[in-house]
């Protein structure tokens, strides 16, 4: 068959490197690419040119079936090739056709130029020697006007000089009348054709870079056999083929030799999706150290998977899904790749955000090729992490439920997702094998269909590590790094486990590795992490990085001494509060922490571990933050906003008791959530005369703890000179200072707080 390539316009287009390269993006295209450099053509107004025939049709090789290209012949191009270059000339086409039939300009009469020159809205003329003319008005962004001669140039510009002589028009003033050489026509076809083939470049660039994808991820050309990978080993044959596998072996042997195409219309343009495989991991239970609940609970999957037989004779079946909550960084990621470790199964692990892209229908995609591939491989383990991200608690205005008519609004691309994970996990039988984890430090945000018996249905909390699981996860951590001769493991783990009380396993780490890069960085003989080492990395942790480019005045140094010293006192007094005052400084800190840290100075307080607080203990610890802004009070009579955060946490401590924990003396045993300061608008569940009650509650808990502290202080006077004036010349003091200066604890720590 000819193909006839037809062009409406007079423009000259030969090969071009540019042109030639475009058709070399497809795939086994080479001999195409060197039958066209030998063209050269020339397009003309109904001209049109004869494709010679090896270009058009697809060569099989001998044994190749029919309809199948053969990869061993050059000759032979993609089926996808061809459909990207058909869709590449049929847009050549419609722009051009558009193109023509859009008028570029307005054609107006004689006439109607002379209206325009006597209302001053003409800013210049050019003139074509084709006879053609276009008149510029004054508009920013307006098409020129066209108008189309009945006589010469020359009389033409002759007659509008005369009218402007009639009019009285001065020289300077009169409209620039432009003669080109280049007819108008010719640049304007001109722009069309680049325009044209810039398109046809970027289109057949795309498309060809599409069918390579494919390729790449579809496996086109391959034969079924050629495709199929070795799976890992199981560990029991209860887990049977699907039915589709099981055919005649001449069956069998027919799809083999037939080419596994797939439908381009399920292509996943953003990573190559259908080659996920499985995620290898060497971590164990042994290198997970803590968490001894959650491996217990966990310990059951791995029992399951490695003999199901003994569950399935007592009719017992396994969760289909478990829930792993818990904060960021206690390890719960790390827990999974250990159980599918033990369990010597196929790992496949995705995160939430991954499934959701801007085109529609490629999240529920995703879930459904990655439930598809793990149920291939039986048994095997699914995680996702971040699930809060995937499962997110629907709302009737994305979905569409809260409009009036029942319509509108639209199922979300989220939503889409969720529903499809939802109808995965609800549809797979346990007898398949495959079980689903997922990881979130949100659960409050996950969609209630999630967590309903049959999903989700076995919810293990990673918590934070207590003092024995810190002593684990450290002697873990330290035996990686070479310590300096004169520290002793078991005594560095037994100090550091009792300084790090709140901190995850992630945060142990990173403590661990920054003592480690202090050593690399400090220029001593003695060769080793030290214990300085430590100590530097938990102050550079807790209260960021020493600032000694921008000292601070001697009244500033004095200010920040009386606001540390105020809170590092009450600290020492109050043993209740479970505050410990081990180093007390002025130096500033480039970032501020938490709890612990002030724009001037820091106090490092080591917390004892209490599960339970009372009225008391609460009281006390409200005394310990306001204890800096009671220390400027008594020296300056007067307060600066260095304690204004400290005030804020004692705010909110105050407001919890009466709100949350039903310790009000006005409002009684009620308890309320703490309210949420995401949207616009909020619903209390409370009248604002109950409102103002808890409000004034509060501020009188806030008042009386300050109270307190001043006459605390008061009566301690001495001492609080004392340890300002100690501060004002050392910058820094230790626990050894502070017992020196103010005298033994009236608490007997269990944990040494200092190394």
């Amino acid at each position: 068959m000819n193909h006839v390539l037809r062009l409406g316009s007079c423009v000259r287009l030969r090969t071009n490197p540019t042109l030639r390269s475009c058709f070399s993006f497809f795939p086994r295209t080479e001999a195409a690419s060197l039958q066209l450099r030998r063209w050269s053509f020339t397009l003309r107004t109904g001209g049109r040119y004869d494709f010679p025939r090896s270009f058009t049709k697809v060569n099989y090789s001998s044994g190749s079936q029919r309809g199948t290209p053969s990869g061993n012949n050059p000759r032979s191009i993609d089926p996808y090739a061809k459909i990207a270059a058909g869709i590449s000339a049929a847009i050549f086409f419609v722009v051009w056709h558009l193109l023509n039939t859009i008028s570029p300009s307005r054609p107006i009469t004689y006439s109607v130029l002379i209206s325009m020159m006597e209302r001053g809205n003409v800013q210049r003329i050019v003139v074509s020697p084709s006879g053609v003319a276009n008149i510029y008005p004054y508009q920013d962004g307006y098409m020129p006007f066209t108008l189309t001669l009945s006589m010469t140039v020359d009389e033409f510009v002759k007659r509008l000089r005369s009218l402007e002589d009639m009019w009285g028009i001065e020289e300077n003033d009169r409209i620039p009348i432009i003669t080109s050489d280049i007819p108008l026509d010719t640049g304007l076809q001109t722009w069309k054709v680049e325009l044209c083939t810039a398109l046809l470049l970027m289109a057949t660039g795309l498309l060809a870079f599409a069918s390579k994808r494919v390729v790449s991820s579809y496996n086109l050309g391959k034969t079924v056999n050629d495709t199929t990978t070795k799976s890992m080993p199981r560990h029991h044959e209860d887990f049977k083929p699907n039915s589709s596998q099981k055919e005649s072996g001449s069956n069998a042997n027919a799809e083999s030799d037939r080419p596994s195409f797939r439908s381009p219309f399920t292509w996943d343009p953003f990573g190559g999706f259908s080659s996920v495989k499985p995620t290898t991991s060497s971590v164990k239970f042994k290198d997970v150290a803590g968490l001894h609940a959650c491996k217990q609970e966990v310990m059951e999957f791995v029992s399951y998977l490695k003999d199901p037989r003994k569950y399935q004779a007592l009719g017992a079946k396994l969760p289909k899904g478990a829930l792993l909550l818990g904060p960021p960084g206690t390890g719960k990621t790390l827990l999974v790749k250990a159980l599918a470790n033990e369990a010597e199964v196929p790992f496949f692990s995705m995160a939430g955000p991954e499934f959701v892209e801007v085109i529609g229908g490629l999240g529920a995609l995703r879930l459904r090729q990655l439930f598809k591939i793990a149920r291939s491989q039986p048994p095997a383990i699914i995680f996702i992490d971040e699930l809060d991200s995937l499962g997110r608690r629907r709302s009737s205005v994305d979905s569409g439920r809260g409009s009036r008519g029942g319509g509108g609004g639209g199922v979300s691309e989220m939503e889409q997702t969720l529903n499809q994970l939802l109808v995965e996990m609800d549809g797979m039988d346990t007898t398949e094998g495959v079980i689903v984890f997922a990881a979130t430090n949100r659960a409050d945000l996950l969609d209630r269909a999630l967590l309903r018996s049959g999903r989700f249905d076995r919810h293990i909390f990673v918590d934070l590590p207590n003092l024995a699981e810190r002593k684990e996860i450290f002697a873990l951590y330290i035996a990686k790094y070479q310590l300096a001769p004169d520290v002793v493991q078991d005594e560095l783990v037994e100090r550091l486990s009792g300084w790090c009380p709140g901190m995850t396993g992630a945060d142990i780490s990173r403590l661990c590795n920054e003592a480690a890069l202090v050593a690399a960085r400090r220029d001593s003989e003695v060769f080793g992490v030290t214990k300085a080492d430590f100590e530097v990395a938990f102050e550079k942790i807790l209260a960021g990085t020493a600032k000694r480019s921008n000292p601070l005045t001697a009244a500033e140094r004095h200010m920040a001494a009386v606001h540390e010293s105020g809170r590092a006192l009450v600290a020492w007094l109050l043993p209740r509060s479970g505050l410990l005052p081990v180093k007390v400084s002025i130096i500033p800190r480039t970032v501020s922490g938490p709890d612990t840290v002030g724009d001037l100075g820091f106090t490092q307080l080591i917390s004892e571990e209490k599960y339970l607080l009372n009225s008391e203990d609460l009281a006390d610890r409200m005394a310990v933050l306001l204890g800096g802004r009671a220390a400027e009070h008594i020296v300056y009579d007067a307060i600066s906003d260095v304690s204004q955060k400290y005030l804020r946490q004692a705010s909110k401590l105050a407001m919890k008791q009466v709100r949350q924990f039903g310790m009000s003396k006005t409002i009684g045993n009620l308890s309320f959530d703490e309210e949420s300061s995401s949207g616009r608008f909020s619903v209390k569940p409370f009248c604002q005369k109950t409102e103002a009650m808890m409000e004034l509650e509060a501020h009188q808990l806030v008042t009386s703890a300050f109270k307190r502290c001043v006459q605390m202080l008061q009566e301690n006077k001495r001492n609080l000179l004392v340890l300002i004036d100690a501060l004002v010349k050392k910058e820094v003091l230790t626990y050894d200072d502070l017992t020196q200066l103010l005298g033994d604890s009236q608490r007997s720590p269990k944990i040494k707080p200092r190394l």
